[in-house]
């Protein structure tokens, strides 16, 4: 018995390889390869290995569906069942069409949607150095679990803006996750470059491990942890540990701040950077006065800043 073909995700398999073989853009195709890889890496095996295991077996996974005959079971029991859940599958689709229409409007072209952003182009060149054809599941020498190694981090600060703070990482982490969300609606199943997912576990170590300690800081990490219970799967209970004790920090070193009523400058600089975040639109001086800074302060701060307002 082969039990690589045995532990092989091959309904998901499937999936991919028709993105692989009709992906709308190279980029899908190419994404969707390196998904294949991984799939295949899971169960020991090459991706020729797992590809001709599904051609060996056509119908494996429809044999295993244990939903198969499931809307005849459901019509039998509530006549029409049919009828409404195709309605509402047609109605998801013409809302996805919808979207993909002003999407293209907003980006001009579909290949354009799928284009690198300028920080995705940054991060690809900067860790290329730093890739390993061995670990075909992560891509990058000693890199696994989402865990950025030192020589990754130093890459990354080298070719793109790191953010400083719980707002600039929210942020950043927002910008991500719109662009893959447009993504997908013209291709539900894209699968991210490996670049691009070590971006966004960096994003994410940032919002559970900085320290922010200002009113606005809490704030921002209160709607990462909202995030982080709606992400549909369980996160390593370590991961959720140093969240917990990165709002705890923030909210002790707030409250004594508050009590003592004496504001160092770091207290300052977070609040002009929350000021910044949250009211960009806000005059310099308007901003200096609410902080209790110089003007100057608040325009080198907004130029430092001006990336990610």
């Amino acid at each position: 018995m082969n039990i690589g073909a045995s532990t092989l995700d091959t309904d998901k398999l499937r999936k991919v390889r028709g993105l692989m073989d009709r992906g709308a853009t190279a980029g899908e195709q190419a994404a969707a390869r390196a998904k294949a890889e991984r799939i295949a890496q899971q169960a020991g095996m090459t991706l020729q290995q797992a590809l001709s295991t599904l051609d060996s077996t056509p119908s494996a996974a429809q044999s295993r569906n244990p939903f198969a005959g499931f809307d005849d079971w459901m019509e039998s029991k509530e006549p029409g069942y049919k009828a409404r859940t195709a309605a509402e599958r047609a109605e998801k689709e013409r809302k996805r069409l919808d979207r993909c229409q002003e999407l293209l409007r907003r980006y001009g072209s579909e290949d354009a949607v799928f284009a690198p952003t300028s920080i995705e182009e940054a991060v690809r060149a900067a860790l290329e150095p730093l890739e390993d054809p061995e670990n075909r599941m992560w891509g990058y020498c000693e890199y696994s679990g989402g865990k950025l190694t030192p020589a990754m981090w130093e890459a990354l600060r080298g070719a793109v803006r790191v953010p400083e703070t719980v707002q600039e990482a929210w942020a950043a982490y927002q910008a991500h996750e719109a662009r893959q969300d447009d993504r997908c609606a013209f291709c539900p199943d894209y699968t991210p470059y490996q670049w691009e997912e070590v971006w966004r576990d960096a994003l994410e170590h940032l919002l559970d491990n900085l320290r922010t300690p200002s009113a606005e800081g809490i704030k921002v990490r209160l709607m990462w942890m909202r995030e982080v219970a709606n992400l549909g799967y369980a996160r390593d209970m370590c991961r959720d540990i140093d969240l917990i004790d990165a709002l705890e920090a923030d909210f002790n070193a707030f409250v004594a701040s508050v009590q003592s009523g004496r504001r160092t400058a770091a207290d300052k600089a977070a609040q002009v950077r929350d000021l910044l975040g949250s009211n960009p639109g806000l005059s310099d001086r308007e901003i200096a006065r609410r902080a209790g800074v110089s003007p100057q302060t608040v325009g080198n701060w907004r130029r430092r800043l001006k990336p990610n307002l």
